[in-house]
């Protein structure tokens, strides 16, 4: 799919993801951004923090949606995902970040992901798929 392709919220939501990607801070990873539209039509970014704990780090995808709820957005609608990094094949929210963006989206919400290079949308790897995808058992309980 060529740039023309998307909506123009899909493009600022992508475009808002590459620019947070480039506050990621990583150690021996690669950088992630993320972006998320929230129920209230706001956008939201967040970046990837590595740590040389292991585990103590976050997701980009979590970043962006923590931000939103500290904000007072609670639910979301879609997210943007922008990596930078020749060695991903597949550029998708890992498992903790599904379940994360399922729980903040009543499994509604759509994805966006690319991969960037030289600072740039690489349009060509954009793709879009629905939480339900990625995460069709997700977790729940009765409460």
């Amino acid at each position: 799919m060529d740039k023309a392709s998307f909506s123009s919220e899909d493009r600022m939501l992508l475009k808002v993801a590459l620019r947070a990607m480039e506050n990621a801070y990583i150690l021996w990873g690669f950088k992630v951004g993320a972006a998320v539209l929230a129920e209230d039509n706001q956008i939201y970014e967040g970046c990837n923090i590595e740590s040389r704990i292991s585990g103590l780090g976050v997701c980009a995808e979590r970043c962006a949606i923590d931000h939103a709820v500290l904000h007072g957005n609670k639910r979301i609608l879609k997210v943007a995902l922008v990596i930078e990094d020749d060695n991903v094949l597949n550029a998708m929210p890992c498992g903790m970040c599904r379940q994360y963006i399922h729980d903040f989206s009543d499994g509604k919400a759509l994805i966006l992901t690319a991969k960037a290079k030289n600072g740039e949308i690489i349009w060509e790897s954009v793709k879009v798929i629905h939480i339900s995808e990625l995460l069709p058992t997700p977790f729940s309980s009765r409460k």
